[in-house]
């Protein structure tokens, strides 16, 4: 079941938004190296030795004539495969991760060269997971089959049958608690990259799109009602490790702000099944599981995807376990004019807690 909601995962988040187009066809590969990241005092042991990433990639731009290209400047879409070392083989072991990206071109110049920022999201299979006989150093990840998330700002110079490139990139690799433990591992590192261009890459022109008709095109409107189902897996000392359903009730107000951003505020009314075993071997009454918060964020437009972040702050949270703010990231997926989905990860102070399933409603 946890493999399942990790490719439905997979689905959600990068495959809508990236249909038919044409354009210049490159395949790059890139060799890096770098370190894990120690984002929890708890960490600190399982960084050894420094990172080695080797990843492969496939990219088409996109020109194709529409409002969307001209909005991003032709971005590249396509699909990559990496793989990690983490530095520590006893305890983490290695990662193999293939993900759809895209990439945003931030500068343009033949000459010059091109700078741009990729955003990638997939799977990714880890080698080595927590084991309480076996491997019980790794406090990080608690599955093998993992989702991931890659950031990556590169610098490409074109030649005529060859490109060259340097960049940094940061990648996270977790299972968001569908499986404990899991702190996840977060890694930093710089790279060269190598490729071929099957056809020059285009520098797009001065947009020239009317931003009257962004309203049309992303079928805007203030209000919309999410449905939101999760799941949870708990593991206070005293209790198994078991899965426990999340199901809530958003509603927000939304403001387009320009042709590609919203600012949006809303109302979330949560139960969370989990939070009841939080502290005791029995559960504590069912209304101590409700919990109601005010939540503030953007999301940005692209294609007929969103990607969307925020805070939230709890006004009604007896239990407690995490804390009175909370965050939120994800992507929304537009079927048409009235309903979307979305998939995202609600989390305490970057912590994630679990993911967030949603059927949304525009009124």
């Amino acid at each position: 079941m946890k493999t399942v909601l990790l490719f439905l995962l997979v689905l959600m988040t990068v495959l809508p938004g990236f249909g038919q187009q044409e354009g210049p066809f490159s395949i790059g590969f890139s060799a890096g190296t770098g370190s894990l990241m120690v984002h929890r005092e708890t960490m600190h042991h399982l960084v050894q030795d420094r990172t080695n990433t080797f990843s492969l990639e496939f990219l088409r731009q996109d020109t194709t004539v529409n409002y969307w290209t001209q909005i991003y400047r032709n971005p590249s879409k396509g699909l990559a495969m990496k793989f990690q070392d983490f530095g520590n083989p006893a305890v983490l072991g290695q990662s193999f991760s293939i993900f759809r990206l895209i990439n945003f071109p931030i500068y343009q110049n033949n000459k010059l060269g091109f700078i741009d920022f990729r955003l990638g999201t997939g799977l990714s299979y880890v080698t080595k997971k927590y084991d309480k006989n076996q491997n019980n150093k790794n406090i990080a990840i608690g599955s093998f089959i993992n989702g991931f998330v890659n950031f990556q700002i590169i610098y490409r110079k074109y030649f005529k049958s060859v490109f060259f490139g340097t960049g940094i990139d940061f990648s996270h690799v977790s299972n968001a608690y569908l499986k404990t433990p899991n702190l996840g591992l977060n890694s930093f590192s710089g790279f060269l990259q190598v490729g071929y261009p099957f056809e020059t890459r285009q520098v797009c022109e001065q947009p020239t799109y009317d931003p009257m008709n962004n309203e049309k095109l992303r079928h805007f409107n203030k209000w919309q009602f999410h449905f939101i189902f999760g799941l949870k897996q708990n593991l206070p000392d005293h209790l198994p490790a078991r899965n426990f359903g999340v199901a809530s009730l958003q509603g927000l107000y939304r403001k387009q702000i320009s042709p590609v951003w919203d600012v949006e505020f809303g109302a979330d009314i949560i139960y969370n099944e989990a939070n009841r075993w939080f502290y005791e071997i029995k559960p504590t009454p069912v209304h101590e599981a409700f919990l109601v918060g005010g939540y503030a964020g953007m999301a940005m437009s692209f294609y007929k995807m969103q990607i969307y972040f925020g805070l939230g702050v709890y006004g009604l949270n007896i239990i407690n376990p995490a804390g009175w703010v909370y965050d939120r990231a994800g992507f929304r997926f537009n079927m048409n004019a009235q309903w979307n989905f979305s998939v995202g990860i609600k989390a305490h102070g970057g912590i994630a807690d679990y993911v967030e399933w949603g059927l949304g409603y525009r009124l």
